[in-house]
């Protein structure tokens, strides 16, 4: 990974880079490369984007993705108890463990043994982004610490391990919840830009209004043009993702503070406090009040 910016801990004489960072590569653009990314955030909040999924992470988050994937992060610098008003401004550090390792050096011989049915899953799951959870995390860890220490020849051994742990743990799981995608067409370079100007133009302003002109200009098209665009690339509409942006940011007002839901749902977007609460319950499965009374526990 050329635009890593980081302390290396493995990288010269291996098959895979193993690195500290407190600031993310390719900063707050898609981008996709050959390697898959295993990326553990140790301490930072922000969004993770890829495919047609959006979602809130912070510390403790571990997420891994596929080979030639593209997809986003947008890592918060700053935090803000008063989102609308950009109020009670503190730092927010970031420290990041990443590990980059290209599938490919394998072989397609490799691969195909059938010792590796699982290893071939984890790879296609990977492709839509798969968020580790927490129980499996710390057996994760355990093997970047071994990759970190072992002698070159114990690499890789170490290396398919720790995949194939994630996908025993995770791959069904993910397959149980990914709903049937639909048909999107493939990215390019074009569409990289574009969509991190869409991606970065939401979330800078989710918490008011937003035109669909407004949006559309953003990327110089017409607003039907941009609905049909925006669709085909993600698999979905704009105002499903604007949504998700707005309640997932409820999300965290709700689990952080003791705001009421009325002045969550106003600081989150929301014009409406009975949209509001359906479209949080849509989302999360319950009201904005039993979401915190969930997480307070």
């Amino acid at each position: 990974m050329k635009d890593f910016f980081g302390q290396d801990i493995r990288a010269k004489g291996s098959t895979f880079t193993l690195a500290r960072a407190e600031i993310y590569h390719a900063l707050n653009s898609f981008h996709a490369h050959q390697e898959m990314e295993l990326l553990y955030v140790r301490s930072g909040e922000g969004t993770f984007s890829i495919d047609n999924l959006s979602r809130r992470i912070s510390s403790g988050t571990m997420i891994l993705i596929g080979a030639n994937v593209p997809h986003m992060f947008k890592f918060e610098t700053n935090r803000y108890y008063d989102y609308a008003m950009k109020h009670g401004k503190t730092p927010t550090p970031l420290q990041l463990l990443t590990l980059h390792f290209d599938p490919n050096r394998l072989g397609n011989d490799f691969l195909s043994l059938p010792e590796n049915t699982l290893l071939v899953n984890l790879l296609a799951a990977a492709k839509k982004g798969i968020i580790i959870n927490e129980q499996t995390q710390p057996h994760i860890v355990s093997y970047l610490d071994q990759l970190e220490n072992a002698p070159n020849y114990g690499q890789l051994p170490i290396l398919l391990q720790l995949l194939n742990e994630i996908a025993e743990k995770e791959t069904l799981a993910n397959a149980q919840e990914q709903p049937s995608k639909k048909e999107t067409k493939p990215f390019k370079k074009i569409d990289e830009t574009r969509l991190t100007m869409i991606y970065l133009y939401t979330m800078d302003n989710f918490y008011k209004e937003i035109k669909l002109k407004d949006i559309a200009d953003i990327v110089h098209m017409v607003p039907n043009a941009f609905c049909h665009y925006f669709r085909s690339r993600t698999g979905r509409s704009y105002f499903d993702f604007l949504i998700e942006v707005r309640i997932e940011h409820a999300c965290k007002l709700l689990r952080e503070g003791n705001n009421s839901v009325t002045s969550i749902c106003t600081d989150s977007g929301f014009s409406n406090l009975s949209n509001f609460n359906r479209y949080f319950k849509l989302q999360t499965g319950k009201s904005p009040l039993a979401y915190r009374q969930s997480k307070r526990k």
